[in-house]
C-alpha cells in the first residue's frame, strides 16, 4: 500500500490502520486470502469441486485465528462395472460397387460442364441465372436490387424459400417471390428481413457429366487410365470405411457402458457447462460480428430456451466424461506430462505450427491439463475397444478360460 511518507509497501501496520481504518484493512485481508487458503483446503481434502463454493467465516479474530467453512460441490464417484466384454457389432468396410460408382460420380462432378436449356420448365439440379427486386420490405432502395445471382435449384446456397419457387419456371418468367434473408446476408441492409422478390428468370443451365473414361482419369488423379484409377479409388475408399467403422465401434462401447452405469450429476455442474457453452457460442457469434442476443432476436428465440436446448446434449456429454474417467481410474491409466506435451508437438507440426510456441501457449494458459485428460479419455476408450466382442467372437473370459483348459489338457498328456 502507498501511505503518505512513506515508500510504497513499506508503511508500519498501525500507520496503515490509521490510514485506511482497521476494519477496511482486514476485510482486504481476508478478500485476497480466502481464494488461496480456499485453494489449499481443496488440495489437503483431495476433492474436485465443480461449483463455486459458499463461505462461512465461521471465527475471525483480528491478529489471531481465522476459520471458515467452504460447501462446495464435487465431481460424483462413479462405480462402473461390466466394461469388458461389451457387445457390439462392427460394420463392414468392404468396398461395394455402389461406393465406387458414387465417387467416381463425385469425380465426374468436379469437371462438370453448364450447357443451356431450351423448351422445359426449371427442374431440381439446374441452374438459374436471375435478376430480383426487392418490392416489399423495410430496406433501402439501393439495397434492392440483385443482377445475375446464378443458384442451383434445390441446393439451397442462396434462400430456403427461393429457389423452391424457381421450379417449374420458365425462361423469361417473372416471379413475386418471398423469402427471408440470413443473419450474416452479405448486405447487412437485408440481413435477417423478410423481402417479396420481383424475380425476372435469364437463363436456364443444367449440368452436364464427363464420360467415364481414361480422360476423366487423367483429368481428376495422376493416372494414365480408368483401371488404375479406380483401384486406387477403391483402395482410399475402403481405407475410410475402415476409419469410420472404428469410430463407429468406438461410440457404440461408449454408449454401451454410459448407459448401463448409473452417473448422479449435480445441477451446478450442469448449469455451470451449459454457461460456459453459451460464452463460446457468444465469443463465435462475436468473431461474426453479431451479437447473440441479435442472433436469438432474429430467430424468435429466448435464452432459457437455448440453456433448455443445450442441456441434454451437455448432460450426455458429462455422463459420458465421468464414466470413461472412472474406466480409467479402475484400470489405473494415466497420461504422463511428456506425453502430452509429445502430442502437442505432433499435432501442431501436422497443422503447420510451431511446436514449441503451441506448447508455450498451452503451458502459459494452463491448458495442458486439458490435453492430459483428454489423452487419458481417449486411452480409456481404447481400452473399452480391445476389450469389445463383435458378432461371432467369445467374450474375453470366455476365451482366457478356453486357454486355461488347453493349458490343463496339455499338462494331462504329458503326465
Amino acid at each position: 500500500m502507498k501511505v503518505p511518507g512513506f515508500r510504497k509497501g513499506k508503511a508500519p501496520r498501525e500507520v496503515i490502520d490509521r490510514h485506511f481504518g482497521a476494519d477496511n484493512v482486514w476485510v482486504e485481508a481476508l478478500q485476497n486470502g480466502l481464494g488461496m487458503l480456499y485453494l489449499r483446503g481443496v488440495r489437503e481434502a483431495g476433492i474436485s469441486p465443480v461449483s463455486d463454493p459458499e463461505v462461512d467465516i465461521v471465527e475471525s479474530q483480528r491478529n489471531s485465528r481465522l476459520v471458515f467453512e467452504a460447501k462446495v460441490d464435487v465431481k460424483p464417484e462413479v462405480s462402473v462395472k461390466d466394461y469388458k466384454g461389451v457387445e457390439v457389432e462392427k460394420p463392414s468396410a468392404e468396398v461395394t460397387e455402389e461406393d465406387l460408382q458414387k465417387a467416381l460420380d463425385e469425380a465426374r462432378q468436379g469437371f462438370a460442364t453448364l450447357e443451356v436449356v431450351e423448351g422445359r420448365p426449371v427442374q431440381k439440379g439446374d441452374y438459374v441465372i436471375f435478376d430480383s427486386k426487392v418490392i416489399a420490405s423495410e430496406v433501402p432502395e439501393e439495397s434492392s436490387m440483385i443482377s445475375d445471382r446464378m443458384v442451383e435449384v434445390g441446393a439451397g446456397d442462396f434462400l430456403d424459400e427461393f429457389d423452391e419457387e424457381l421450379v417449374g419456371a420458365k425462361k423469361g418468367d417473372i416471379l413475386d417471390i418471398v423469402a427471408t434473408f440470413p443473419l450474416d446476408y452479405e448486405d447487412e441492409a437485408l440481413a435477417a428481413k423478410s423481402a417479396t422478390l420481383r424475380t425476372i428468370v435469364k437463363e436456364v443451365k443444367r449440368k452436364v457429366l464427363p464420360p467415364l473414361d481414361d480422360g476423366l482419369a487423367k483429368q481428376v488423379s495422376s493416372f494414365d487410365n480408368l483401371d488404375d484409377f479406380k483401384e486406387d479409388l477403391k483402395s482410399r475408399i475402403g481405407e475410410m470405411k475402415r476409419k469410420a467403422a472404428e469410430d463407429t465401434v468406438r461410440e457404440e462401447v461408449i454408449k454401451k457402458v454410459t448407459e448401463s452405469t448409473y452417473v448422479d450429476i449435480p445441477e451446478s455442474m450442469i448449469k455451470r457447462s451449459v454457461e460456459m457453452e453459451i460464452e463460446r457460442l457468444s465469443r463465435d457469434f462475436e468473431e461474426r460480428g453479431v451479437s447473440l442476443e441479435n442472433y436469438l432476436d432474429s430467430q424468435k428465440g429466448r435464452r432459457h430456451e437455448l440453456e433448455t436446448a443445450l442441456r441434454e446434449p451437455i448432460v450426455e456429454s458429462l455422463r459420458r466424461e465421468l464414466v470413461l474417467e472412472a474406466v480409467a481410474k479402475a484400470e489405473g491409466i494415466e497420461v504422463s506430462d511428456e506425453e502430452a506435451r509429445d502430442y502437442v508437438r505432433e499435432a501442431a507440426r501436422k497443422a503447420g505450427a510451431n511446436p514449441d510456441v503451441v506448447l508455450s501457449q498451452l503451458n502459459e494458459e494452463g491448458a495442458l491439463y486439458g490435453v492430459k485428460s483428454n489423452l487419458m479419455l481417449s486411452k480409456a476408450v481404447d481400452f473399452l475397444v480391445e476389450n469389445a466382442v463383435f458378432e461371432g467372437k467369445a467374450k474375453p473370459e470366455a476365451q482366457e478360460e478356453r486357454a486355461e483348459e488347453a493349458k490343463d489338457s496339455e499338462g494331462d498328456k504329458g503326465d
